[in-house]
């Protein structure tokens, strides 16, 4: 009978790669997210100055 050598960090990296890329789009996921529901002060709040002749 012949073995095949089994190198483990290829097979856990192999497993582990589908959960990293869901935890990879989480993160993405939840930074759009955040980005889209801070609110920027609108540029009518701002003071305006005039010059005077």
């Amino acid at each position: 009978m012949q073995y095949e050598t089994v190198d483990e960090a290829k097979l856990t990296a192999r497993r582990l790669r589908p959960l990293v890329l869901v935890v990879v789009a989480a993160k993405l996921a939840v930074s759009t997210l955040l980005l889209t529901t801070v609110k920027f002060p609108t540029e009518a709040g701002t003071p305006e100055i005039v010059a005077l002749r």
